[in-house]
């Protein structure tokens, strides 16, 4: 029996959580995802439990009180491991990539002068300025595979990696343009060789489906508030169940000790060092960084409720759908495609040119501040590795009308400057 697609059936009413749909067009979910009235209802409401007091921690844990004594923040963690395809014990939540990184790299990894670390010209710059520490610091060398046309060739990152590696960094969906790996081959590769395989799934978590046992990647991090649909302020960090025990962070997370008493703070004989001084649970909350607050975790749950009920693999489905069909109307604007469109490479960001940078700044400017009873269409302009131009992205709860009217108003403007 097949099942029924709330998401398709229920389009209206989707889009109806987003009300800045009711005055821009929005294809930018790459950058940040506007505002969903389920997360700033949740996010409201934490705010209003600890106006009404209901704060306190000890001895009995109240609604709104520190995000990891919540019922809201252990939801939150089932709900983001059901959403990658993990178990829950193997999910915390954080952040920023950026502070994930870091913990990996500068902390849960031991460097040696010849270790390398491979990445690629088309991630994040977050990650390689970390990189940068680690070479000048231990004598790592990095290696940087080079895109060729907007493409990361499996070839090439092979040919990268050797038993010296220690990490392969990859975004899973490359943030500027938009190619999306083949994770479980990469993963294969770099376990051939015992490397890691970090995953910054940023502009793929919330908008394909991802099975991380399947891919069997090492670690996978994403914040939550562009394709996620999520406040800012928490995310995912994943770490390999087998890893867990092999893995001591220097970062140590007081919360994550095992408490034969409890948390002993309301206890009379409690004792700073005797009640503390205990091995760690072995969940990937060892590797909890504590930077999440209460208002984003009840945000955090809220968005994962909702993409549970629109379901991820109509939301998969959807937003490939969406890319293929942008990519076959601006065909006929005679763009010219930096990113692949290949759908097995792709989701639901496109990017391409008009023909020249000062072209593209003025498609972007055109639609972002049209005429008068027109309404905006956002997108981006970004551009990384030799890949710079147009980027446009599709989410569910875009309408291929909507595609048609950046179209439209896109070929109007080239027209126009083909007349001059």
């Amino acid at each position: 029996m097949q099942k029924t697609n709330w998401l398709e059936d229920h389009l209206d009413e989707v889009r109806a959580e987003f009300d800045l749909t009711n005055y821009w067009i929005y294809f930018n979910a790459a950058d940040q995802m506007i505002p969903g009235a389920y997360w700033l209802k949740a996010v409201r409401d934490f705010f209003d439990f600890q106006e009404r007091g209901r704060m306190e921690d000890i001895p009995v844990q109240d609604i709104a009180t520190h995000p990891f004594l919540t019922s809201a923040y252990y939801e939150a963690i089932e709900k983001s491991a059901r959403l990658i395809g993990a178990d829950p014990e193997e999910v915390t939540l954080a952040y920023r990539p950026m502070q994930v990184g870091n913990l990996v790299v500068n902390d849960l990894l031991d460097w040696k002068e010849g270790d390398n670390i491979v990445f690629t010209d088309l991630g994040y710059p977050s990650f390689a300025y970390i990189f940068c520490g680690v070479r000048d610091r231990c004598g790592v060398e990095l290696r940087r595979v080079e895109n060729v046309n907007g493409e990361i060739r499996m070839e090439d990152l092979e040919k990268a990696v050797d038993d010296r590696t220690q990490l392969v960094l990859i975004n899973r969906t490359t943030p500027f343009c938009g190619f999306t790996y083949d994770v479980k081959e990469v993963c294969r590769l770099a376990h051939k060789h015992d490397a890691y395989v970090l995953d910054d799934a940023f502009q793929a978590v919330g908008a394909i489906k991802i099975d991380v046992h399947d891919d069997d990647v090492d670690f996978l991090v994403t914040g939550s508030y562009k394709w996620q649909c999520g406040p800012e302020g928490a995310g995912i960090f994943y770490v390999r169940k087998d890893l867990i025990p092999k893995l001591e962070p220097r970062f140590r997370n007081y919360l994550a000790v095992q408490m034969p008493r409890g948390i002993p703070f309301s206890l009379h004989d409690h004792d700073n060092l005797s009640d503390w001084d205990h091995p760690q649970r072995q969940t990937a909350e060892k590797f909890g960084l504590g930077s999440v607050t209460g208002p984003s975790c009840f945000g955090w749950l809220a968005t994962l409720r909702f993409l549970e009920k629109l379901g991820i693999e109509h939301i998969d489905r959807r937003v490939r759908h969406l890319g293929q069909y942008a990519v076959q109307m601006l065909r006929e604007n005679g763009v010219t495609f930096l990113s692949p469109t290949r759908p097995e490479q792709m989701h639901g960001m496109v990017t391409y040119t008009t023909g020249s940078p000062e072209r593209d700044t003025e498609i972007f400017q055109h639609l972002g501040a049209p005429a008068i009873g027109q309404r905006p269409i956002k997108i981006s302009m970004r551009g990384l590795g030799r890949v710079g131009g147009l980027r446009l992205s599709t989410h569910f709860f875009n309408t291929e009308a909507e595609i048609n009217e950046l179209v439209r108003r896109q070929g109007e403007l080239l027209a126009s400057k083909q007349g001059r």
